[in-house]
Order: C-alpha cells, then sequence, then structure tokens
C-alpha cells in the first residue's frame, strides 16, 4: 500500500529549503595517508549539488569525498560511466575508495565496474537504483520527442529483459540498497505495479547478491538528504549493515 504523509512531506520540504542555504564545507586539496574516499554520482536531470548535504555529512566524519558531475542527456550509460569514472585515482590516489549512488548512478557505476576494475575498491551503497528498469522509462521510451530531449539512458532504463539495464548481470562487488516507499507522484505511481518512490518500484531495485537492503518513507529524490539514510551509509562502510 503506498503511503503518503502530508505531515511529514511539508516537514521534509520545510526541512530542505531550510538546508540550501548551509555552507559548503570545505576539505583539504588533497587526500590524507588515513583517509578513505567516497565517490558520490547522482541521478538522471540532476546534479552533484544535489547530494551537496550528504557530501557535507561524509566530510564532517573523517572522508574524503569526490563528486562525480555529469550532463545526462547526451551520451548512453556506458559513454558516460567511460567519461566520468575512468580518472578516480587522480582525486583518491591509493586509499579505498566507496561510492554512494542515487538513481542512474548506480546503473552508471555497475556498467563501468562490468568493464573495469578499481583498485582498492570499498563498499557501495544505491540510493533508489532502477537495477531492473523503471515503468517510468518505459512509459517515456514510447515518444519520439521525449528520446530525442532527454536522450538514450531513457531507453536503457526500460523493464524488459532486453533493454541495457537488464543486460548487466549480478554486480561482482559488495553493495548495499536503500529504497524508498513514498510518492510525491501519483501519475507515476500509477504506471508503476506494487510499491514505489515515484520513479522505481520497490522491487525493481533490488538484486539477488546485495548484501543488505533497507526500506525507508522517503520519496525518491528527498532520500538523499534523510538523517536515517546518511546514518546507515555510515554504518555500511564501518560494518557492512545499515542496522547495528
Amino acid at each position: 500500500m503506498k503511503k503518503i504523509n502530508n505531515l511529514f512531506i511539508l516537514i521534509t520540504l520545510f526541512v530542505s529549503i531550510l538546508e540550501c542555504s548551509d555552507p559548503k564545507l570545505s576539505q583539504n586539496s588533497k587526500i590524507s595517508d588515513h583517509q578513505e574516499c567516497v565517490v558520490l554520482i547522482h541521478g538522471f536531470l540532476r546534479s552533484s549539488n544535489h547530494l551537496k548535504h550528504l557530501k557535507n555529512f561524509l566530510i564532517e566524519n573523517g572522508y574524503y569525498v569526490v563528486s562525480i558531475d555529469y550532463e545526462s542527456t547526451s551520451m548512453s550509460i556506458p559513454e558516460i560511466a567511460d567519461s566520468y569514472l575512468s580518472n578516480l585515482t587522480v582525486h583518491c590516489q591509493n586509499q579505498k575508495i566507496h561510492f554512494v549512488t542515487h538513481s542512474l548512478g548506480g546503473i552508471l557505476l555497475r556498467s563501468y565496474l562490468k568493464r573495469n576494475q578499481i583498485k582498492h575498491l570499498g563498499k557501495i551503497v544505491m540510493l533508489a537504483p532502477p537495477n531492473k528498469g523503471s515503468e517510468v522509462a518505459d512509459f517515456l521510451s514510447k515518444f519520439k520527442l521525449i528520446n530525442s530531449m532527454l536522450g538514450p539512458v531513457v531507453s536503457q532504463l526500460k523493464t524488459d529483459q532486453n533493454s541495457y539495464v537488464n543486460s548487466l548481470g549480478l554486480p561482482n562487488f559488495q553493495f548495499g540498497i536503500i529504497m524508498g516507499n513514498l510518492t510525491l507522484d501519483p501519475i507515476s505511481s500509477y504506471l508503476i505495479p506494487g510499491d514505489d518512490d515515484g520513479k522505481v518500484s520497490i522491487e525493481n531495485s533490488k538484486l539477488e547478491n546485495m548484501s543488505d537492503f533497507l526500506l525507508v518513507e522517503r520519496t525518491h529524490n528527498f532520500i538523499v538528504d534523510a538523517p536515517e539514510v546518511k546514518q546507515a551509509i555510515l554504518n555500511y562502510f564501518k560494518t557492512g549493515k545499515f542496522q547495528n
């Protein structure tokens, strides 16, 4: 059953508006020998600014954070992945590299790691990933004008077994998934069978070999700023579990 808690949504919106003025925390220009690196990868039609509060949280907790910024409407998933994930050692040096991805960001990372290796790869947390595609992409990909505007990624995220996302196979790295079950988008949710976060069904976020899964009462976009999600990410990097 889809849950929409109006009071919760209003509070979340209010807090998010207040946080928009938060200053960007500074960190050393170069990673220290004792630090671990966290790479943040945003979702479709977003920017690294969408993950700025999560970045500040991780910096506060001692991590060296690298934010990937990519343009999502002009290239395919493997083209984006290869263009933006190939030089991470420049920033992270020889330190352990963890990842936090949101939505499409998780598919970009899966695409890259299917074809490449990252030295000193740590743990990976995927927030709201369309790991088995999204019915919203199924619907949008029917329209030529929308496809020409949004680029090739949309059709690559379809739910059919022949789509790009469903050709990736199971990841060969340690990862956990955090998924929301609230929606602010009744139109998109109408297209999605079962419970969803407004863009992706809970079922389509899951993969068989995930090491942990956490369901939270958040929407697709607001999940990245949720305090319980930030703490779960920290727990996972330290223990391999979202909850102690």
